[in-house]
């Protein structure tokens, strides 16, 4: 079962938690497509990102897709997506619906309520209030969750906290990782422990990339298929001397944006905002 579909459809309104992106406008978008809700009904479309477009026509959503409108099925799991700390919406879906161990997917949806982080300036507040007028605005998130209870269904499972020693191992284990695409070739080779070591681990990046890319089925495994293969050119880097640092520039670059947009979130009264798309898409149609 996925995390989103693997449950027989289900019949009626479910009621689940979701976050968004807020552009200038006070629209609110996806996070990972600029395709604006409507306030009141959204009727999903199967259309890229989410979408294959090279698949045929097929009732949305479907099992051997990813569209439909997602939304968390419990507070636990929405919290799992750092952006809900900005943005949390109640929405109800009805029609087509597949559930997961962590949610659903939907084919109509409507939001019913909103939650903004403080930090929001009341210009926002008041923009987006004035594009989703249907909706109720709330200044508590959990006095929204309490107001607007979320459907519980058997098939959600509880997300368990990961470890103290999990977190440690996986940051030690990401630190020995890039120190082990530093090394210079000679230092690989001066101790055959290190220079198996260093087969190894990239023989096993290489593996996990070639699957990520055939195994690719939507925009998430297309990311991390990219991720890993940064992570790949940064560990071969040692072995093409001089001109190796040509293969560090993505990771380079895509830490120095993760680590740059990690302090911005740090200033004061800070809130996202996304500028207005010039071509504005949708994610759905009115019914």
């Amino acid at each position: 079962m996925g995390e989103f579909s693997g449950t027989e459809p289900l019949v009626g309104e479910i009621v689940g938690l979701r976050t968004f992106r807020v552009d200038d406008s006070g629209m609110l978008l996806p996070l990972y497509s600029n395709g604006a809700w409507y306030d009141g009904p959204n009727t999903a479309t199967c259309a890229p990102p989410t979408g294959d477009h090279h698949r045929s026509a097929h009732p949305v959503p479907s099992d051997d897709c990813e569209c439909g409108f997602y939304a968390y099925g419990t507070t636990d799991a929405a919290k799992q997506n750092r952006h809900t700390r900005y943005v949390q919406a109640v929405v109800s879906c009805w029609g087509g619906v597949v559930a997961g161990t962590q949610g659903i997917r939907a084919q109509h949806a409507r939001i019913d309520a909103i939650w903004l982080h403080p930090k929001a300036s009341k210009s926002v507040r008041s923009r987006v209030a004035s594009r989703y007028p249907s909706a109720r605005m709330y200044t508590d998130a959990d006095a929204m969750v309490g107001e607007h209870p979320l459907s519980a269904l058997p098939c959600y499972d509880r997300p368990r906290p990961l470890p103290a020693a999990a977190k440690v191992a996986a940051v030690v284990g990401l630190a020995a990782l890039l120190a082990l695409g530093l090394l210079p070739e000679g230092v690989l080779h001066r101790t055959d422990l290190l220079w198996d070591l260093w087969v190894v681990v990239t023989a096993a990046v290489v593996a996990l990339t070639a699957w990520l890319v055939v195994g690719a089925h939507g925009a998430g495994h297309l990311a991390a298929a990219f991720v890993m293969a940064g992570v790949l050119a940064w560990l071969v880097a040692p072995v093409c001397g001089v001109s190796g640092w040509l293969l560090r520039l993505p990771l380079l670059r895509g830490l120095a944006v993760v680590g740059g947009g990690y302090l911005l979130t740090l200033r004061p009264h800070y809130f996202p905002i996304v500028k207005t798309p010039h071509e504005r898409a949708f994610c759905g149609v009115r019914p």
